[in-house]
């Protein structure tokens, strides 16, 4: 993987945050479409919100986090996950993910073949510093410890998934910071398919 990561935008990180509002504010609701939630829990009644929108502050108390956040040494709002050509592809808060692909997880990857991926962490509408010489770096590994499906390459921003063989499995994209996990996504669905 190159290390050529591309600036992130002011417009790219407000969409980013912005996202989370709107989705906080619609409560994330799953309607069973592809490329929704893929939350696995019974619906619950969410409050209803009463902030202002138009005071132009990020409030992480939009979204009702089902996860407890004392489960997490970092409270992140929300993983946004890009393809090689700066295209969301996936993105995960309040417990669960929100996807683009019609195989309601990260891009299918043909054998012999593989998809990179750059990883934004934000925290209260700000993108956290990932890098060699920054704070935080990137994780990703395996939700069921079967390698024998994709091989997986992280640099500190970005991360390479190969396809070794048709088949399904799951990664876990984690935050990193001095090589402990101080937080870590639900996992999601990572399909090899010839």
């Amino acid at each position: 993987m190159s290390n050529n990561r591309r600036p992130t935008t002011r417009r790219r990180l407000l969409a980013g945050a912005g996202s989370i509002g709107v989705l906080g504010a619609a409560g994330c609701l799953d309607d069973g479409e592809p490329g929704e939630s893929t939350d696995d829990s019974s619906d619950e009644d969410h409050d209803e919100q009463t902030d202002d929108p138009d005071d132009g502050e990020f409030d992480d108390d939009l979204v009702d986090d089902p996860v407890d956040d004392a489960d997490h040494e970092v409270d992140v709002s929300e993983l946004l996950v890009y393809d090689r050509d700066g295209e969301q592809v996936a993105n995960s808060h309040a417990g669960h993910w929100h996807y683009e692909t019609e195989t309601g997880g990260l891009p299918a990857i043909e054998p012999g073949s593989a998809i990179e991926l750059e990883a934004v962490f934000t925290k209260d509408g700000e993108e956290l510093p990932l890098g060699e010489d920054e704070p935080y770096r990137l994780g990703v590994e395996l939700a069921d410890g079967d390698d024998e499906i994709v091989d997986i390459d992280v640099d500190p921003a970005t991360v390479s998934i190969s396809g070794e063989q048709a088949g399904e499995t799951a990664t876990v994209f984690e935050l990193l910071e001095d090589g402990d996990v101080v937080w870590e996504a639900p996992p999601i669905d990572t399909p090899v398919e010839e």
